[in-house]
Formats: structure tokens, C-alpha cells, sequence
């Protein structure tokens, strides 16, 4: 079953946010005070709402009860990602994500029920909308523009095949660099060796390639 999100606050991290997630195929109801931002929006996610935040029948209105996760996604306005905050927690809301523009911040969300605090420099948009559709790619190291270093967790096609016999540098135009298992970074990994349920591999490529890799089965 698709998750239901709806995202708070349409800036350029709560916009981005909700443009990813409505492209990795969840339902995503984005809402703003700020008709502007809504309309840029409205072709891009499921839903685009104009309304307050800190209006709690406002946002009852929506049926905000109903959605799997909030996102809280502006960081600027204290008072507003408070109050946000709040009123997703007291719906019932089980997972609530808050952006957060200083430490101080962070531990005030922290206290009053926040689940997850993101922060901007640390947790990127396309970060957090790959652990919401239940990617498996864990984590990216942008090397460059355009390379970057990927950790992916061994699909369901990979096990029990080697390197060597999936083609991986042919097929997928990465390059394998290691493979986490049990705790330990194997350097090296031998391209005849098979691949196990629970390997994570590190993969060298392109932006490009990356998407190619993760969207495979």
C-alpha cells in the first residue's frame, strides 16, 4: 500500500521533497499558505492544498489524521514548525519528520513529539525520499557533479550470482569498489565471488547510472 504524506511548507526543501516522492510513486498532498507555491506545484504531486499550517481546523479539514507521515518542512518560522508540530502529533499522525535550522531548534521539536528532525545540510531531500519509498540505496557521497559513491543494499536477482556472472560493470556501468558483509568492508571483492542476501555493495557511477541501478530489479 502506498504511503500517504503530506508535506508542510512549500520552500525549496519542502517543494523538492514533495516533487520526489510524488515521482517515486506515493501520494503526496503538499500544502502551503502561499497560493503561488501551491500552483507551481499542483501538476507535480498528488494534491496541492492553500492553507495555514498553524490553523488546526485548517488542517483538520484536510483530514490530516489520515496521512502515515507529516512532514513539517519549514525551518525559518519557529513558532509555525511548533505549532505544525502539535497539531500532527495530537491527530494521531505516527511519524512526524521536522525540519530544523539550528540545534536549539532541533531539541524544542524533539520534546514536543517530533520523530525524526532533518536537517537540510545533512539529511537532502533526495535522502529522505529514498528511506520513504523504501529504496535500496541507503546512502550516496556525491564525488563530483555528476559521480558519486553509493551504498546499495543486494536485490533479490543478485544473490547467488558473482560479479562476473550478472555482467555488473556492463550492464549497470558502475563499478563495484566493496562490499559491507557481517560488520566487515571487504576491499577488493573478488568478481567471482557470489553475492549473499545481506551484502551491501559500495558502487562507483554516474548520477545517471545510479538511477538506471536503483530502479532495476
Amino acid at each position: 500500500m502506498k504511503k500517504n504524506i503530506i508535506v508542510l511548507g512549500l520552500g525549496r526543501f519542502g517543494s523538492g521533497l514533495a516533487k520526489e516522492l510524488a515521482a517515486r510513486g506515493l501520494y503526496v498532498t503538499a500544502v502551503d499558505a502561499d497560493y503561488t507555491k501551491v500552483e507551481k506545484l499542483a501538476n507535480e504531486v498528488s494534491s496541492a492544498v492553500q492553507a495555514d499550517m498553524t490553523e488546526e481546523v485548517a488542517m483538520h479539514s484536510l483530514g490530516i489524521n489520515n496521512f502515515d507521515v507529516a512532514i513539517i518542512a519549514t525551518g525559518s518560522d519557529l513558532e509555525a514548525s511548533i505549532e505544525a508540530t502539535l497539531i500532527c502529533k495530537d491527530s494521531g499522525i505516527k511519524k512526524v519528520i521536522a525540519k530544523a535550522s539550528s540545534m536549539t531548534h532541533a531539541r524544542i521539536l524533539k520534546k514536543i513529539g517530533a520523530d525524526q528532525i532533518v536537517y537540510p545540510e545533512l539529511d537532502t531531500a533526495q535522502h529522505l525520499a529514498r528511506s520513504l519509498s523504501g529504496s535500496d540505496i541507503f546512502e550516496v557521497i556525491h564525488l563530483s557533479d555528476e559521480y558519486s559513491v553509493m551504498e546499495i543494499a543486494s536485490k533479490a536477482s543478485w544473490v547467488g550470482q558473482s560479479l562476473n556472472e550478472l555482467d555488473f560493470r556492463k550492464k549497470y556501468k558502475c563499478n563495484v569498489i566493496a562490499v559491507k558483509r557481517e560488520g566487515k568492508i571487504i576491499i577488493d571483492f573478488p568478481s567471482d565471488e557470489k553475492i549473499l542476501e545481506n551484502d551491501v555493495l559500495m558502487v562507483l557511477g554516474s548520477d545517471e547510472n545510479r538511477d538506471m541501478l536503483e530502479k532495476s530489479r
